[in-house]
C-alpha cells in the first residue's frame, strides 16, 4: 500500500483505506459535552465555521461524531474530541460505514445497537394489530 506524506510530516493513508481509530476504553475519552466542538482541518475542509459544531444541538453532535469516528487518524484525536456519555447517547443514531461501526462494536460490545422488531412493537402499541373479521355464515 502506498502512503502519502501529510503536510505535518505524518504518513497517512486515506480514511477510506485506513483502519478506524478505536481507543481501548471508552472511559479514556475526554471530549467536551458543552460549548462548541471544532474538528481538525483534515476532518472537515473549508472555513472554520464548517468545522465547528454546537454540542447542545443533537443534529450537530451526530454530524460531528460521524466525522470524527470516520476521519480520525489516531486514537488520540478520538480521545480529545469525543465525550463518552454523549457517544453512548447518540451511538444508535449515527450513520457510520459498516467497517467503522463493526470496529467500535467489536472493541466495545456495550455500544451495539438494540434491534427492535418493528412489527411486534407496532402491534403492541395498537393493541394487537389488525384483527381479521370472519364472515358470518348464513
Amino acid at each position: 500500500m502506498s502512503y502519502v506524506a501529510a503536510r505535518d510530516g505524518r504518513k497517512n493513508r486515506s480514511a477510506a483505506t485506513r483502519a478506524p481509530a478505536v481507543p481501548d476504553r471508552i472511559d479514556d475519552l475526554h471530549g467536551h459535552s458543552v460549548g462548541v466542538l471544532e474538528v481538525p482541518h483534515h476532518m472537515a475542509c473549508g472555513h472554520a465555521s464548517r468545522r465547528q459544531f454546537e454540542l447542545e444541538d443533537p443534529i450537530q453532535v451526530r454530524h460531528a461524531y460521524e466525522q470524527v469516528l470516520c476521519e480520525a487518524a489516531s486514537c488520540g484525536e478520538v480521545e480529545d474530541l469525543i465525550n463518552p456519555a454523549m457517544l453512548r447517547r447518540v451511538w444508535r443514531d449515527l450513520h457510520l460505514p459498516s467497517r467503522v461501526r463493526a470496529a467500535w462494536e467489536t472493541r466495545h460490545p456495550g455500544l451495539q445497537r438494540r434491534t427492535v422488531n418493528r412489527t411486534a412493537a407496532v402491534e403492541a402499541a395498537a393493541g394487537g394489530g389488525f384483527a381479521r373479521r370472519r364472515r358470518a355464515v348464513a
